[in-house]
């Protein structure tokens, strides 16, 4: 007899986790079809146990959040004029040119900002773990672009010297591709 209260209780466990993971699917649509234009939609985690949104602004100087749907609290994953660390480096960044969602990680490529930025370093390559909410530094790059399934192209100049005759500075460049792993 206990059996048979357990497929019961079960049962209406698992009814409670469909409504659940369907109310806050509800409310996952109502946010994004409120979300303005420069906000852009990267990952959606409305399981039963996630109840998330993490979006980003398309701004020159953006900033990256995640929305708790289950206490409608917002907090700022990265961002802001002043930069932000990303393990142990000072990132300013500027537009976001491209992300990528890999596994449980989010890639993205933005313009570097920082004041002494210059060509060389015009980009920088850095990721989100959706697991722990941690900042990774990937790279930085003359260029870079993310391609599927997992790859980084990644393009790095290395000074070879100050020509005299037109006051320019010389560069060796080459292209890296990188397999990123998804954590």
């Amino acid at each position: 007899m206990p059996s048979e209260m357990n497929v019961a209780d079960s049962e209406s466990v698992d009814s409670a986790a469909v409504s659940d993971r369907l109310y806050y699917d509800q409310l996952a649509d109502e946010y994004i079809a409120t979300l303005p234009s420069d906000k852009q939609l990267v990952v959606r985690m409305v399981d039963d146990e996630n109840h998330h949104l993490v979006y980003f602004e398309t701004s020159s100087h953006p900033s990256c959040y995640i929305l708790d749907l289950e206490s409608q609290t917002t907090e700022v994953l990265f961002g802001g004029d002043n930069g932000f660390y990303c393990d142990t480096k000072l990132l300013i960044i500027g537009t976001i040119r491209q992300w990528m969602l890999c596994g449980d990680m989010v890639y993205f490529v933005a313009d570097n900002r920082a004041p002494e930025a210059s060509p060389p370093d015009a980009v920088h390559v850095f990721a989100l773990s959706l697991a722990d909410r941690q900042l990774r530094y990937v790279d930085s790059g003359f260029d870079a672009e993310l391609r599927q399934p997992d790859q980084l192209y990644i393009g790095h100049a290395t000074l070879l010297y100050h020509s005299l005759f037109t006051g320019e500075d010389v560069y060796q460049q080459s292209t890296e591709v990188v397999c990123l792993p998804g954590d």
